[in-house]
Formats: C-alpha cells, structure tokens, sequence
C-alpha cells in the first residue's frame, strides 16, 4: 500500500509537473506573443514617430530656405525702394532746378520785352549823350586850354 501511494504521488507529481510544464510554456508562449504585440504596436508608433519627425526635419529646412530666399528678396526689395526714394529726391532736386531756371527765363524775357517796348529808345538816347559828351571832350582836348571855343557858357579865359 505504501508502494501504491508512493507510485501515485510520484504519478500525482509527474503529472502536476507535466501540467505545470505545460503551463508554463503556455505562460512563456503567451508573453512572447503579448512582447511581440506590444514591440509591434511600440515599432509601429516608433515608425510613425521616426517618420514625422523626419518630415518636421524636411519641412524645416524647405521653410529654413524659403526663409533665406524671402530675406534675399526683402533686401532687394529695400534697396529698389532706396533707389526709388533717391530717385524721388533728385525728381524734386530736377523740378526745384526747373523753377528756378523758369523763374530766370520769365525774367529775362520780361526785360527783353521792356526794351523792345520802350525802354531801347532811351538806351540809344543814353548812348548817343555818352558819344556827344566824349566828342566834346575830344574837341576841348584838341583845342588846348587857351582856346575860348571850348568853354561851354561861351566865356573865354584869361
């Protein structure tokens, strides 16, 4: 009897064993399946983050760029604008200069049209005294002093 218990307990264990065994694998191959599912889904999620992260990257240096680009073209566009208010200045520069000068013309034309008008008659009249007077001073001065045909009032000298 104690041989039979002996045997059945060693049975009773070999079996708990055998199922034990069993359970254990079962345990191993259902953590191993539970470790792939979570890698796989982990991978997946690290995949989807590599992946967006490198798009960031990308986008990042087209914006990097388009950045560059934009601030050259904003340069650009300050010195056409530089040169355009230049040429604005000398516009007005050009335009003061353009007063002025008409402002000189109209001058000289309203002078010449008082000579024409009027004002040549005494410019002969100033000319022709200044020519008498320097014949009188030509005809005195070819007389000598003593002569009595130079003194104006008509009275000789003594």
């Amino acid at each position: 009897m104690l041989s039979r218990l002996v045997r059945e307990h060693n049975q009773k264990q070999q079996a708990v064993r055998r199922n034990n065994e069993q359970l254990r694998k079962e345990a191993v191959q259902t953590v191993s399946e539970v470790t792939d599912s979570l890698a796989d889904t982990l991978n997946e999620r690290v995949s989807t983050i590599l992946k967006t992260q490198r798009e960031i990257e990308s986008e990042a240096r087209k914006l990097s760029s388009q950045s560059v680009k934009y601030t050259k073209q904003t340069k650009q566009w300050l010195s056409m604008l530089e040169g355009f208010n230049s040429a604005l200045k000398e516009l007005g520069d050009v335009q003061n200069w353009a007063e002025v000068i008409e402002k000189d013309m109209r001058e000289i034309a309203t002078t010449l049209e008082f000579v024409h008008k009027g004002l040549l008659k005494s410019y002969f009249i100033l000319i022709s005294l200044e020519f008498v007077i320097k014949n009188f001073i030509s005809f005195r001065n070819d007389r000598g002093p003593d002569d009595n045909c130079g003194n104006i009032d008509g009275i000789g000298r003594q």
